[in-house]
């Protein structure tokens, strides 16, 4: 308790307010005190060591203030240090006597007019340093009881030493105490100069309180100083009129210590950071040795590759949960779950913390040991301005790669998990290759460059061998070292990252099948992988809608048309109608590719991350405009205008011949083409079937009959960068309608 710094517990005040009533009615009215403050107010820009004074003030004040402990012999030399400061060789002796005699004469007048005549001699100090000064010649007084007379090497002992030694444990001096040194150590902290980098600014109704807040610590050391038992009341107005601008200066001071830690935290996420641990601490409130992540401490992710996921709330569906799991359980990379409360001051109700228990249970990934605790109040604001409006689609989760320093290089790669399987993303594209038949070509060569002297020399074949033994030593443990450092590079980087998701698209010429649903080896998980159950040069029909008649007749029609032709022709809905799905199902209108919800919500969700991560792709390559006419990005509006939640369409259909997309349409058109097979059919034997097939259907497009179709949305999210002014329709190209619509997903994902 004894070498602790004495601290006023925080009060409550309501409506703090700078300006206060005198705490004695004999003194001046505040308003005037404030204008002879400034009237004696002549910074001149000199400095010293404020903190290096604060410090040995803080010491002194602490151990004399402590029950039962005499101040050691470090202490008094730091009052001789003090006392001796180069940078004020006698100002603090004469402001210490100043303040001791006041004793000699105690009434408030003498209070008041001793204030102002040290801080008039304080006048070319700023309003910290006039605190810090003040604080330093009363800590004097306090360890000695004495005072030293300017100009005279000898101490001079007074009566009121006695006079301190009985009252410095009074609780009322040691409050006032306390809560002035709590209030300069604040000003003083504010007033530091801040980062270049840093947003804050002193506010100017704080500058402006500095004047009145360093008279009231100058008269409170006053008054502690000329103390006796009947100026208990006196101390304590004192006492409350600093604690009450003590809270208006500490308020800022959280204010500002927020700032510099957004700040800093800014900086190390994005710019420059040393490690993960570092990076860490500033987003977890979290200590060395503590336990952040299950059984991991902070120093133990440094070494691991790991990605934030980062939820609103702890607003994730069981689908999306299920494939998270997929990938925390076989990825290289580890996911870290961070729920962010939605709430302005952070905190977390009883349902919040049972519905993260209930969730945490169903998990494969990490998960914060105490979340509400743990998660630091400038991550929450850098997620809430940095990330959620600008990379967050509809309230769903987002997961940020960091590198190995704890860098943001991708902020949210949920797009990027769900186009391409994580073989594919982390597969390493690097290697030395080429080199290991160089000691070949260089032995042939040596060899034909000698042949002429063999009869002369004959043991050179043997020197020709030895040396290209040397050689092929010496490139043999070069590739090595090589291949250790692309090993460590690998290790120190993550593919998670925008370099890696733009390399991927460009690994993606061709709108195909593959695209679209995917592949074992390159795209996604084996769950729902459809060629599985069809050969590579199969036709395929993959159709959907929320028409049940339309799909008998639909389906009808395909089988008829292959019998007629001879052909294979696979059918698979994959539509999202479940009702229709369990139809299909039981009565074998054709191939169900997806029997299970999970797979038809990871084939749509897939698609429109695709669609997005194109869009950001397109952009960083600047092709997207009003008139972009990508591929891909045309096939992919067009399936997701066929299955948006606002489209009223019956059907829709695509064609394919193995890997290559034939044809994609409306289902009215793509059943007249079927009706219309005696009107083509003799294209086949000079086009092929796929090709007959996609000219009639493009003639179709033009005829005014089918004009017309039933209603089909696109959707986007509002915080997506890029959203083109004027859409046409991926049917008929007539320019769509625009809507604005709010949708409540009642804290599930908006596919689930």
């Amino acid at each position: 308790m004894a070498n602790q710094t004495l601290l006023l517990s925080r009060r409550i005040i309501p409506q703090p307010t700078i300006t206060l009533s005198s705490p004695r009615s004999q003194a001046p009215d505040e308003s005037i005190i404030k204008e002879q403050v400034l009237s004696i107010h002549n910074y001149d820009g000199r400095k010293f060591n404020t903190n290096f004074i604060l410090r040995i003030v803080e010491n002194i004040l602490s151990v004399k203030m402590g029950i039962g402990e005499e101040a050691g012999v470090e202490k008094l030399n730091e009052v001789e240090e003090l006392i001796n400061y180069k940078q004020l060789p006698s100002l603090i002796r004469q402001l210490s006597f100043q303040i001791a005699s006041a004793g000699l004469n105690s009434s408030a007048n003498n209070e008041h007019s001793t204030t102002i005549h040290i801080l008039r001699m304080l006048c070319s100090y700023d309003w910290e340093d006039k605190m810090v000064l003040i604080l330093a010649a009363f800590s004097i007084n306090i360890i000695y009881g004495l005072l030293y007379c300017s100009g005279h090497g000898n101490i001079i002992r007074l009566a009121m030493a006695q006079k301190l030694e009985l009252h410095l444990k009074k609780k009322a001096v040691v409050d006032c105490t306390s809560c002035v040194l709590r209030l300069t150590k604040c000003v003083v902290e504010l007033k530091q100069t801040t980062t270049p980098s840093s947003n804050y600014s002193t506010p100017q109704s704080i500058i402006s309180a500095l004047p009145i807040a360093t008279y009231w610590i100058g008269r409170s050391v006053i008054a502690t100083t000329t103390y006796c038992p009947s100026q208990n009341d006196e101390l304590e107005e004192l006492t409350t009129s600093t604690a009450t601008i003590l809270h208006t200066f500490f308020q800022e001071l959280e204010k500002k210590r927020a700032e510099e830690s957004y700040e800093a935290l800014k900086r190390a996420l994005y710019y420059n950071s040393s490690s993960k641990s570092e990076v860490f601490r500033l987003m977890f409130n979290v200590k060395d040795g503590e336990m952040l992540f299950k059984d991991k401490g902070l120093n133990e992710w440094n070494s691991t590759r790991v990605a934030l996921l980062i939820t609103q709330g702890h607003h994730i569906s069981e689908l999306r949960i299920q494939f998270l799991n997929f990938f925390a359980r076989h990825a290289n990379t580890r996911l870290l779950w961070i729920p962010i409360a939605q709430n302005n001051d952070a905190s977390w109700t009883t349902e919040d913390e049972q519905q993260f228990k209930k969730l945490s249970s169903k998990t494969r990934f990490y998960w914060l040991n105490d979340p509400q605790k743990m998660i630091s109040p400038q991550f929450i604001r850098f997620v809430k301005e940095q990330l959620f409006p600008y990379f967050q689609i509809e309230g769903e989760p987002i997961i940020v790669s960091l590198d190995q320093q704890g860098r943001i290089v991708h902020p949210n790669i949920m797009h990027m998990m769900q186009i391409w399987a994580y073989q594919y993303i982390e597969e390493n594209t690097f290697g030395v290759e080429g080199i290991y038949n160089i000691t070949a070509l260089v032995e042939n060569e040596l060899m034909t460059g000698t042949s002429s002297i063999n009869r002369v020399i004959p043991e050179i074949k043997d020197m020709v061998r030895v040396l290209v033994g040397d050689i092929d030593h010496k490139i043999l443990a070069w590739a090595e070292d090589i291949e250790k450092r692309i090993q460590n590079l690998i290790e120190q980087s993550t593919p998670y990252d925008n370099e890696r998701e733009k390399f991927l698209w460009q690994q993606e010429p061709n709108y195909s099948l593959d695209l679209v649903v995917g592949t074992y080896h390159r795209n996604v998980n084996h769950r729902y992988v459809m060629q599985n159950w069809f050969h590579t040069e199969d036709y395929i029909f993959l159709y959907g809608g929320n028409d049940i008649n339309w799909v008998r007749e639909f389906t009808s029609k395909v089988h008829q048309l292959a019998s007629k032709i001879q052909l294979k022709v696979n059918l698979a809905y994959v539509g999202k109608n479940k009702m229709i799905t369990s139809i299909i199902d039981k009565e074998k209108l054709s191939h169900c590719a997806f029997k299970k919800s999970y797979n038809v919500w990871r084939f749509w969700t897939r698609l429109r991350s695709m669609f997005l991560s194109r869009i950001h792709y397109l952009d960083e390559i600047n092709y997207f405009d009003e008139e972009c006419n990508d591929e891909i990005l045309q096939g992919l509006k067009k399936l997701l205008a066929y299955e948006g939640k606002n489209t009223r369409i019956e059907g829709w259909a695509l064609l394919s011949k193995g890997k290559k997309i034939v044809v994609c349409g409306h289902g009215a058109k793509i059943l007249q083409v079927i009706n219309d097979y005696e009107i083509w059919k003799e294209n086949i034997a000079t086009k092929g079937f796929d090709e007959a097939f996609k000219d009639h259907h493009e003639m179709l497009t033009f005829s005014s009959s089918l004009k017309s179709h039933s209603c089909c949305a696109l959707e986007y999210s509002t915080t997506l960068n890029k959203i083109q002014e004027n859409e046409k329709c991926p049917e008929c190209s007539y320019r769509m309608h625009k809507f604005v619509t709010f949708t409540c997903c009642h804290g599930h994902d908006i596919d689930s």
